[in-house]
């Protein structure tokens, strides 16, 4: 996952490098437009060894910061050229 990614997560949720890097695989390995994402959430528990509400929280910063960048790239699709 991109690093400025993981920085923004640590920023949000108070993560750790390791916990960010954990989450942005689970991100990565799963359709978050059709995916299940009670299975994302019971995914980013189990790999932080922390509950489902917290995990919940986590994601939907995680999905805040990815729809953002998304959205950048929609206002400036060749990145300033």
């Amino acid at each position: 996952m991109d690093k400025g990614f993981i920085e923004e997560l640590m920023k949000k949720t108070g993560l750790s490098q390791a916990d960010g890097e954990k989450v942005g695989e689970v991100m990565e390995s799963n359709n978050l437009l059709g995916g299940n994402i009670g299975d994302i959430i019971s995914q980013i528990a189990s790999k932080l060894g922390i509950g489902e509400d917290k995990a919940k929280d986590i994601f939907e910063k995680a999905k805040e910061i990815l729809s953002g960048g998304l959205l950048d790239k929609f206002k400036n699709p060749f990145g300033g050229q």
